[in-house]
């Protein structure tokens, strides 16, 4: 996996509708959003639930962006609001609720997500695989 992030030219073929395009924007995104996310809650046991709502956000607003040179600071600025909802959401709960479950705060959110990455590719190339087996007719047919 390459450290550098995509670039312009994948942004504008992921706003075109090409799916490979869209996934290597994802996958290459992920890991600053969950730093972001994962740094501002402090590791917080929602930080994987607000890194999914902001990444949804992304996706589905892509379409509309109209600087595709500016989509670095676009999905920044989606996860900083994303993290600020959250605080929003978690200061209206009500008083007395048990405290949340709290994430390692010494873990790497960065190794944690290409960890993941890792394993959604291996998954993938599983689903692949398993879709070109081919069937063995039944003897008794």
């Amino acid at each position: 996996m390459s450290d550098a992030q995509p670039g312009t030219a994948t942004v504008v073929a992921a706003q075109a509708g090409h799916q490979a395009a869209l996934d290597e924007l994802v996958a290459g995104y992920l890991p600053l959003v969950y730093n972001i996310v994962g740094r501002a809650l402090a590791g917080h046991a929602d930080v994987d639930d607000v890194v999914q709502e902001t990444m949804l956000r992304v996706v589905n607003g892509l379409a509309g962006l109209r600087d595709p040179g500016s989509f670095r600071s676009w999905l920044v600025a989606i996860a900083v609001r994303q993290v600020r909802e959250h605080g929003r959401r978690a200061a209206r709960a009500p008083l007395g609720e048990p405290a949340p479950d709290l994430a390692d705060p010494g873990a790497d959110f960065v190794d944690l997500t290409l960890l993941r990455l890792e394993l959604s590719g291996q998954r993938r190339e599983v689903a692949e695989a398993t879709r070109t087996v081919v069937r063995v007719p039944d003897r008794d047919a």
